[in-house]
Formats: structure tokens, C-alpha cells, sequence
């Protein structure tokens, strides 16, 4: 048992949302997936009757509803997974003797186990390329905050030349995004079926064994390889590669910042009673830096082990090396990432302290740049040797280089003292830095969904003791606040199309909810309260004492909680596609447990189909894309927990309580908020004016130029609001 991933040192080593998906439980479910989707492919081309398909595929969902107590059960036997589907059998012949014949037809423990484990890593990538994500968009920001910022550089812990913190951190993004596009690139080879029976030729099944493979295949949403893969361990073997070296990019970072951070350096400091591996008496390593450099130092052993579990025997596999070692690597991996999107969020640049080291040398590190000047005038080497020479004495005298180079005639007599002053500037010498910055941002840029914004406020993360919130302000300081709230299983990209007509009037708000996009996912579950609680940490945070606000779905929730227990901090309040009870319970009881049993992937399309209606699904696909691609995102953990506030909240008979002047939307084909409670709602608060759009549950994005104009001449109070 590994200590690491055990016990007390697992919140060190493993995040918490990525140890789930490797948890005994999660495979457990993952398996059983895989046979109860086998046995209707089966049924489907006619191998076996429809009527024992019911019965297996009920029993795997009882098996998956129970995985936790199955996996105590497997966990005590020699063959877990023998022992899974020897309860399976017995599950079904409790129902029907002759249908438990047919339990795992066709396939091999290994098909069960491998493809599990594919299930299981497209559910970690999913959360490794969130952190992922949202470290990159930290690093943007920080490299376009610090590209004029002077530091020493260094090259074998000396100082060599200047360059810009700026030109450090992009050289971290650019790596980054780098294992970005791998991850993305890995992703149609890793997620592939395996599916061939004892010698990878599925005889068993004679003539519908590849339209059972293929319908296996797509009920999973994985590829259809051209031929079983038992034997060919590439797969695994390059997703360990890919996170690997992501892991060893992620151990440059640590290393960089616990340098920075060290006393004597002193150009870097973690926010502030942040953890460390300190002692009672001196300050210790940052905690953040710590953990991932000890997953970078482990983590290549790992992989050396995957690639050594690549020779395979024949047609067959013994693949066991690989069923603790690729977890681990991905464990690893998702602390590490974790650890570091924490350190870069709270990290404090010190450009004081920056510049005050660049003159330890007493002008040293620019000497290059007087013996560059000077060689057109003596020649490389008369040059070379004179600054050499300047350097030493600057060494022995303690004096300043332009102290010593004022008193050499071969210096005075081509160099004038505003010449000489500007080449000992570090600023006249960071030769390419900010051209290198402009063009790693430039990529990035390219890889968003639209530009960067214009007028972003550089402090893109509250952090509290219970909650970290990513947030962006925008607009004139002088203009009238607007706060944007999402929906649950958004970001506030979510408010891309309203943002250019918004910010002609408001200065805009928008976060991300707890557990949602780029904020941190506190244990959950969460409450309506909490949410409101963190809008109003976040005004106090900026200084805005009262704001309009716009909330969407549960947004609007949170909206309607602001404007009932804190009314002087609301001005105008816009309820989207809310209400103020939404049940039933089982509902919200049902989609918990579907996603925390397969994770956001099982509901996303039905989301769809509640957000957008069929007709703006089929002509604006891409839009579609974004949306689709947020909720795909958003950490499970985080989901549940919102999933949970959304569940118990009952706000009616609190409605009376709002005096904000207020503007209900409604969707007319809203499948979530249906158009009779967006109406309900409007009728029980004081005065409130109804709309009711062309659209289902995203009205902002679905109908986003009616929203858009509404909303804003309902917060301008131009003029009476048609009803529609």
C-alpha cells in the first residue's frame, strides 16, 4: 500500500477529484458499464434475446449503484475482477438461470479491464485538462503583467544578463501549451475501444463480431480501432509519456519558484500563510513547490516502467505492471498541476526586490552590452579583454562598473556618459524578451475561443479561507457596477455575447461559482447562501458598495437571495431563467448520482437538449461547441456541490421581501425554468416586469441581441419594457 496515495499523506499526493476516478469504486462502475453496454450491443445484432439483455444490464446498473460495497467485497479476493463477474453471473441467474450464460460473452478480462481503465483516464483528462487550462490562463496573465518587469537572469545559479519575470513565465506557458495540444492530439488514439477475445480475433462471435465491436464502441463514445490492441501497449504507454513530461515542465516550474522564493533571493513570495515544509525557526520550502517537484522526481521511473511494459507476449498481454503504475502517473500528475495552479494564483512578485539584485553585480551583468558597443571601435577581442579586465577590478575594489569605466581612456574616448548610462540600464538590454512574451501570448490568444479583453483588472483570483474565486472586472471605473452570476455548469464565458454592448454602459463583474471553471471546488455540498456569500466577498474585495445584477438560472438564484437578506447592496436586479424552487428533489437526486457514477460526459447531451432549443442546436453548432465544451469541463466534485445548493433552496416565501426593482425573463421553450414558473415568479415579486423570449433555457446565448438590448434598457431605465 503506498503511503503517498494512502492515509495521512494522500491530500499531498493525490487530488481528490482525480483519486476518485481511480478509486476501487469507480472501476468498479466503469466495468460494469462496459458489460451492461456489451450485452445490449449482443442483443441488438441478435446473439442474444433482448429479454436477457434487460436482465444483465439491470443487474450492472444494481452492481454500479453499489460499487463502494462491491469494492470492499472484490478488494478482500485473490481476482477482483473474476470475483466482480461471478457476482454478476449469480446477480442474473437469481433472475434467470439461463440468461447468466451470456454474462461477459464474447470478451476477455482483459477487454473488461482495458477498456475500463480507458473510461477511466477520458474522465481524468477531462479534469487534468481543466487545471491545465486555467494554469494557462493564470501564466498569460501574469507574463502580460511582468513582460517589462526586470530580473536577473541566471545560468547555473549565477547571474548572466537581464531579462523580464515576463519572459520566465511565458517560458512556462509556452511549455504548457505545448503539452496542451499532446493532450488534445492523444486523445482519438487513447480512447479506443478494446475489444477481441482470447487471441484478439473474436471468433466467438462470427459474423457481427465488428457491428457489436462498433456498437460497443460508440454506446461507450469511444473509437472503433482498426484491430484489438491487447498486445500493443502504445496507448497507454504514450498517455504516460504526454503526462510525463507535463510533470517534468511542472517540476521546472517549482524549481524556478522555490529559487525565487528562497531568503536570499527573496523576488518571490507565495500568498501569504500559505503552507510550507518549514521548521519551527526558519521558513521551509513552499508547499506547492514541494509536491510537484517530488512528482517530477518520481514520476520518470513510472513511465520507464510503462514503456518496459510495451513487449507483450504474442497475441496476448501480461499487463498487470500497469494497473497501479498508470494511476499513479496520472494521480501525480493532477497534484502536481493542482499545486502549481494554487502557487501561480497566490504568487506575489517582489520587482523591488528584482532590481535590487540586478545591481549586486555593481553593473557586472551588463558588461556584454559596453562590449558590444565598444567592438565596432576596438575589435571583438581589444573589447572582450578590457571589459574582462573592468570586471575584475569592479571584483577586487568594490567599486561600480561605470565607476571603473570612467576611468578608462579606450571606454571615455568612444562612449559619452549618457551612452555609457544607458547601457548599464538593464531595460537597454533584454534584447528579444519582449518580442518572445508577444508572440507565446499570441498563441495563446489563438487558442481562446475569442481575443483576450481589453480592460481587465490584473487580479483575477479572490482567495479565502474557505473558497479561491477567479473573476474578471471590466469597463470604466466611472461607470455604473453590473454582476454577472452563471448558470450551473457554465463559466463567465458564459456571458461572452452580452459583454461588448455591456461594457458600453456597465463596469462589468463576472466570476466563476464555487466549484465551477477556474475557481477552486471546496468540499461541497454548497448552499444558496454560500454562492451569495461569495458575491458579496467579492464587492467587498473591490470596494463596490451596491451594483445591478443579472443572474442566470442559478445565478438568478443567487440573485433573488442577494435582494432578500442584503437589499441595499442590489440596484437593479435581471432574474434569467430561475426560479425560486426547483424540484423535485429526486430529479437533482437522480443527476447527482448519474454524475458522480460516470461523470459530466453522461449528461451533457441532455443538457443540450434543456439549454438550446433542437433548431439552434442544428444551425449554430459552433456556439453550441463552447456551451457544450463548458459543461464538459466543469469538475465533477464542483457540479454535485452546486447540484446539492439548487436542490434545497425554496426562496418563495421570501419573494416578497425583494424591493429591487427587477426584470423576470422567461424562455418560451425552457425545459428547465418553464415559461409558467418564469411568469410565477414575476407575479410574486413587487412590481416586477415579465419578458418572455423566443428560446429554451439560455436565453442570453440562445437569443443573445434581444437579451442583450433588453437587459440593458431595463438597467438604464430608458424606457417601459414591452412584454412579449
Amino acid at each position: 500500500m503506498n503511503p503517498a496515495f494512502n492515509g495521512l499523506m494522500r491530500p499531498a499526493f493525490s487530488r481528490k477529484a482525480t483519486a476518485h476516478v481511480f478509486s476501487n469504486a469507480a472501476w468498479i462502475a466503469a466495468m460494469v458499464d462496459v458489460e451492461a453496454e456489451l450485452a445490449k450491443a449482443l442483443a441488438r445484432h441478435g446473439v442474444i434475446d433482448d429479454s436477457v439483455a434487460v436482465q444483465i444490464a439491470d443487474c450492472c446498473r444494481d452492481a454500479s449503484a453499489n460499487a463502494a460495497e462491491l469494492a470492499d467485497r472484490m478488494a478482500a479476493t485473490d481476482n477482483p475482477v473474476d470475483a466482480l463477474l461471478q457476482h454478476l453471473t449469480t446477480a442474473v441467474a437469481s433472475r434467470d438461470a439461463d440468461a447468466a450464460n451470456f454474462v461477459h460473452w464474447g470478451a476477455t478480462n482483459l477487454d473488461l479491464i482495458d477498456t475500463a481503465m480507458v473510461l477511466q483516464l477520458r474522465a481524468a483528462l477531462d479534469l487534468i485538462e481543466v487545471d491545465l487550462e486555467a494554469l494557462i490562463g493564470l501564466l498569460a496573465q501574469r507574463s502580460e503583467q511582468y513582460r517589462h518587469t526586470a530580473q536577473a537572469g541566471r545560468n547555473g545559479m549565477q547571474q548572466v544578463l537581464p531579462v523580464t519575470f515576463g519572459l520566465k513565465t511565458a517560458s512556462w506557458l509556452d511549455a504548457l501549451m505545448r503539452h496542451q495540444q499532446r493532450l488534445s492530439a492523444i486523445r482519438p488514439r487513447l480512447l479506443a475501444l478494446q475489444f477481441g477475445g482470447a487471441a484478439g480475433i473474436l471468433a466467438s462471435l462470427g459474423a457481427n463480431a465488428l457491428p457489436i465491436a462498433e456498437e460497443l464502441a460508440s454506446a461507450l463514445d469511444l473509437t472503433m480501432p482498426d484491430m484489438p490492441w491487447l498486445s500493443q501497449r502504445d496507448r497507454f504507454a504514450e498517455v504516460a509519456s504526454v503526462l510525463g513530461m507535463l510533470v517534468g515542465s511542472l517540476g521546472k516550474m517549482a524549481g524556478d519558484m522555490a529559487m525565487l522564493s528562497q531568503i536570499e533571493v527573496a523576488e518571490l513570495h507565495l500568498q501569504e500563510g500559505a503552507a510550507s515544509l518549514a521548521t519551527p525557526t526558519s521558513p521551509g520550502i513552499p508547499r506547492e513547490c514541494a509536491v510537484a517537484l517530488s512528482a517530477a522526481q518520481r514520476v520518470p521511473a513510472l513511465v520507464a516502467t510503462m514503456l518496459a511494459g510495451m513487449m507483450q507476449e504474442s497475441e496476448s498481454g501480461t499487463v498487470e505492471i500497469e494497473w497501479d503504475t498508470l494511476p499513479h502517473i496520472v494521480m501525480l500528475c493532477a497534484t502536481a498541476l493542482e499545486q502549481m495552479r494554487a502557487a501561480v494564483a497566490g504568487m506575489s512578485v517582489d520587482a523591488t526586490r528584482m532590481r535590487t539584485n540586478l545591481d549586486l553585480t555593481r553593473g557586472q551583468i551588463l558588461a556584454e552590452a559596453v562590449m558590444v558597443a565598444l567592438t565596432p571601435k576596438l575589435g571583438r577581442g581589444a573589447a572582450s579583454l578590457l571589459l574582462r579586465d573592468a570586471c575584475s577590478t569592479v571584483a577586487r575594489s568594490g567599486l561600480h562598473l561605470r565607476e571603473v569605466l570612467d576611468q578608462l581612456p579606450a571606454v571615455t574616448a568612444h562612449l559619452g556618459p549618457a551612452e555609457l548610462d544607458r547601457l548599464l540600464e538593464p531595460a537597454s538590454y533584454y534584447g528579444q524578451s519582449a518580442m518572445f512574451v508577444e508572440r507565446v501570448l499570441q498563441t495563446h490568444r489563438q487558442t481562446l475561443h475569442r481575443p483576450l479583453s481589453t480592460g481587465v483588472l490584473n487580479m483575477p483570483t479572490l482567495e479565502s479561507s474557505s473558497v479561491n474565486l477567479n473573476y474578471q472586472l471590466e469597463g470604466s471605473a466611472d461607470a455604473p457596477c453590473l454582476i454577472l452570476s452563471n448558470p450551473l455548469g457554465a463559466t463567465l464565458d458564459i456571458w461572452a455575447p452580452q459583454m461588448p454592448s455591456l461594457l458600453e454602459h456597465f463596469r462589468v463583474l463576472r466570476y466563476d461559482t464555487r466549484g465551477q471553471g477556474q475557481s477552486s471546488v471546496p468540499e461541497g455540498p454548497y448552499t444558496i447562501a454560500q454562492m451569495a456569500g461569495d458575491v458579496l466577498a467579492l464587492m467587498d474585495h473591490l470596494g463596490i458598495v451596491r451594483s445591478h445584477y443579472c443572474g442566470l438560472s442559478m445565478g438568478g438564484m443567487t440573485g433573488m437571495w442577494l435582494a432578500i437578506n442584503h437589499p441595499a447592496r442590489i440596484d437593479r436586479l435581471v432574474l434569467a431563467n430561475t426560479a425560486p424552487l426547483l424540484g423535485p428533489q429526486s430529479i437533482w437526486d437522480e443527476r447527482i448520482e448519474q454524475v458522480r457514477q460516470h461523470g459530466m460526459r453522461a449528461i451533457a447531451e441532455t443538457m443540450m437538449d434543456r439549454w438550446f432549443t433542437r433548431d439552434f442546436q442544428q444551425h449554430a453548432v459552433h456556439q453550441v461547441h463552447i456551451v457544450h465544451d463548458m459543461l464538459l469541463h466543469t469538475p465533477v466534485a464542483g457540479y454535485i456541490a452546486g447540484c446539492h445548493a439548487v436542490r434545497d433552496m425554496d426562496l418563495r416565501d421570501s419573494l416578497v421581501n425583494i424591493n429591487a426593482p427587477t426584470l423576470v425573463i422567461g424562455g418560451r421553450h425552457d425545459k428547465s425554468t418553464a415559461p409558467a414558473q418564469t411568469r410565477r415568479l414575476a407575479e410574486h415579486i413587487n412590481g416586477a416586469r415579465y419578458l418572455e423570449l423566443n428560446a429554451a433555457h439560455l436565453t442570453n446565448w440562445e437569443v443573445a441581441q434581444s437579451f442583450t438590448a433588453n437587459v440593458v434598457e431595463f438597467l438604464l431605465a430608458r424606457s417601459a419594457l414591452p412584454v412579449h
